[in-house]
């Protein structure tokens, strides 16, 4: 934005208004260049700064040579001016050639109009892209414009006027009922993994690891006697390729958290022993001790392609196609917000940044919650109520009196069902299959 500011000169008051100092500067970016323009009055330095706020919004190109930059060569300047993971640089180079390259590839930059994006968009949903996919390369390309804008190579973001209906502030999509699997559902998958492989799918159902955390699972990130891990790696198709191989690179950090930061989350007795006897039947491997090796290869992780093949076929063989990894990650959290176990800490087990995410994501589900909530309260204010009917005139009809006696009995009806569910502390146990046989390798 242009900045006004005020350098007052050493004239006389009375002199101030007829001398030759300009004591007002507006200063703006140019083509990446800081300007300043003197003015003797505010009135001229706030209309000059309007002005100059005015063209950006026009989308009156700053620089000509700037705008007749074409896409590709932005893009460029775009991915290279972050401190990237080497496997993102190699995710956003892959979305270009696929999805932008020969659409926006050529083109200049201020030639771009949201009229462009709008048919782009259309050309995806004809090929058959999901929504959710088209959503996130349409905010990566906006993430360009913004880029190009801040660089003051265009005036404006042309993405801004696309899809005017979409709701500001919900760029994540709420999970429906029949992408959260049943336990019977969970266990029929895993019962159909290779034992090589079965423990990590255990640790997404019960731990709500990604497919990449799960994989990069080690006895150096496992505190047994507590039940904790520490989730600071990961599994990815770009990793550090150069040691794990191709399409099966280990890496520190996790999504939306950097290399050196650790989360936590409780892992369950029962998924400690499942993990305990996957190390016990085919040991560990490397500095760390990873518990999952190549079926192929020695020293070298599984290719994370495999391992959703793996489940893939697993789903498919147990009769639910329908599942990816990631249902088991909602069925980790499914079950832990019915068990009780507030939002926050949710979200911090999963690796969400803020607890917004996971309401974005499974705010429904912590709104049928409100039966229960219900349900507390009345257990608690009922008893007391029950308690002062007979010294404390209540609201009432005869009604009311004759069914004194069964509201008494459904009062303590809740309260003992109420002290039969189990606390926080058991919740996890929840999510841990009777039969144990089915989980172990």
């Amino acid at each position: 934005m242009a900045a006004i500011s005020h350098e007052d000169c050493d004239c006389p008051g009375r002199r101030k208004p007829d001398c030759a100092h300009l004591t007002y500067r507006v200063a703006y970016r140019e083509a990446g260049v800081v300007r300043e323009v003197p003015f003797k009055r505010l009135e001229d330095a706030e209309s000059f700064a309007i002005g100059v706020e005015r063209r950006k919004d026009l989308g009156a190109r700053l620089d000509p040579a700037a705008g007749r930059r074409d896409f590709a060569d932005v893009w460029g300047e775009w991915v290279e001016a972050g401190a990237l993971e080497e496997s993102t640089r190699r995710n956003y180079q892959s979305v270009y050639g696929n999805h932008f390259a020969q659409t926006f590839g050529s083109i200049e930059m201020a030639d771009i109009t949201p009229v462009d994006i709008e048919h782009w968009e259309a050309e995806q949903q004809r090929r058959g892209y999901a929504e959710n996919g088209i959503r996130g390369r349409k905010n990566v390309l906006s993430s360009v414009f913004n880029y190009a804008v801040t660089a003051e190579i265009i005036g404006r973001n042309p993405g801004r006027k696309v899809n005017p209906h979409r709701r500001a502030g919900r760029p994540l999509t709420p999970i429906a009922d029949a992408d959260i699997p049943a336990m019977e559902e969970v266990m029929g998958i895993i019962a159909e993994t290779p034992k090589l492989i079965r423990a990590g799918f255990w640790a997404m159902a019960g731990c709500g690891l990604r497919p990449g955390e799960a994989l990069a699972v080690s006895d150096a990130s496992m505190d047994w006697d507590r039940g904790i891990i520490a989730v600071d790696h990961q599994v990815s198709a770009y990793g550090c390729q150069e040691i794990s191989g191709s399409r099966r690179g280990v890496k520190r950090g996790t999504k939306s958290r950097a290399s050196g930061e650790v989360r936590k989350a409780p892992v369950p007795h029962s998924i400690r022993q499942v993990l305990n006897d996957h190390v016990a039947a085919y040991g560990v491997w490397g500095d760390r001790g990873w518990f999952f090796e190549s079926p192929r290869l020695n020293d070298r992780h599984p290719s994370y392609d495999w391992f959703l093949a793996q489940f893939k076929e697993a789903a498919t063989a147990a009769g639910t196609p329908q599942y990816t990894p990631k249902s088991f990650r909602h069925f980790f959290v499914s079950e832990a917000i019915h068990s009780g176990i507030p939002l926050f800490e949710i979200a911090a087990w999963v690796g969400h940044r803020t607890t917004r995410t996971t309401e974005l994501i499974y705010g429904h589900l912590v709104r049928r919650s409100m039966h229960r909530g219900a349900l507390v309260m009345h257990n608690r204010l009922g008893l007391d109520l029950a308690s002062l009917r007979g010294s404390v005139p209540l609201p009432g009809s005869p009604v009311d009196d004759a069914n004194a006696g069964v509201r008494g009995e459904a009062v303590q009806m809740h309260i003992a069902a109420d002290q039969e569910r189990p606390d926080s502390s058991e919740v996890l146990r929840m999510f841990t299959p009777r039969n144990t046989a089915v989980g172990h390798p």
